[in-house]
């Protein structure tokens, strides 16, 4: 029968010999020494290696595979089949989250792709329908405990969840930060409704980019006042719940942050 050094295994299977070591002590293996004292593994132990590699790419914990693997226990085929069950369910939940979040990168992407055709020029377009969730301080956290609680729920689902601004009243002043996100993600995602959620329907906005600067934390209003000037000298009526979209930031020479902001102004 053919014998491996603990080299030979630390170099094809990717293991080292502290983790080796530990198998041996947790009764995965029962290693034996050549005529030199050095430990040695025979096909039989390569076959367990094997087994735990690949065990545990399916998502198998280290405490389950001792247990399996366990020289001394008995486990039936039947134990085996129903763990490897959950494994595929939890393997399905999570091929779900990463197509999610693929298409949420994508979106973001795109945005990100049209600052420079955007920036600081406008078109007419129909708005995407969301749900934008806000608070009354400072618009993304509230003192609130169970506020807090509810706004951690929407901050976990990022980035499906997005940033955002809104101008939630007719005083110029009357802008908040918060979070969005579509209806349909908005479903499968069950966020509260709380502090505040306004449902927004698809409506005919001006749409634009424009650039910001570190005032904006303090001042949300700014990133409007650029396309609310551009509508009113144009004639238009500035209707329902203007919003808007913090794509990217970046830092310039001496800490400066640059804000990229993507707006749909409602008008009629």
């Amino acid at each position: 029968m053919y014998t491996y050094t603990v080299s030979d295994l630390a170099t094809a299977l990717g293991l080292s010999p502290g983790a080796l070591h530990f198998f041996e002590r947790e009764g995965l293996l029962d290693t034996e020494k050549n005529h030199s004292g050095h430990r040695v593994y025979n096909t039989v132990e390569i076959f367990r290696l094997l087994s735990y590699t690949k065990y545990r790419s399916m998502g198998f914990s280290m405490k389950t595979l001792v247990k399996q693997l366990d020289l001394d226990s008995k486990i039936e085929r039947q134990a085996i089949i129903q763990r490897l069950q959950k494994h595929r369910d939890e393997a399905s939940q999570k091929a779900k989250y990463y197509s999610r979040l693929t298409d949420a990168i994508d979106q973001h992407i795109f945005s990100a792709a049209r600052i420079d055709d955007l920036l600081d020029s406008y078109e007419f377009v129909q708005s995407p329908a969301i749900k934008f969730c806000y608070d009354d301080e400072c618009g993304w956290l509230s003192k609130n405990r169970h506020n807090q609680l509810n706004v951690q729920k929407w901050i976990k689902a990022m980035p499906l969840v997005k940033l955002g601004i809104i101008v939630h009243s007719l005083d110029p002043l009357g802008a908040s930060f918060g979070y969005y996100v579509t209806p349909e993600q908005n479903e499968k995602l069950a966020l509260p409704k709380t502090p505040k959620v306004l449902d927004l329907p698809p409506v005919s906005c001006l749409h634009t980019i424009v650039a910001i600067d570190n005032k904006s934390h303090e001042k949300p209003h700014i990133a409007f006042e650029k396309p609310f000037k551009y509508a009113h000298a144009r004639g238009f009526e500035i209707v329902g719940y203007p919003w808007a979209h913090i794509i990217l930031t970046e830092i310039n020479s001496g800490a400066q942050l640059r804000h990229y902001v993507e707006l749909w102004i409602p008008i009629n």
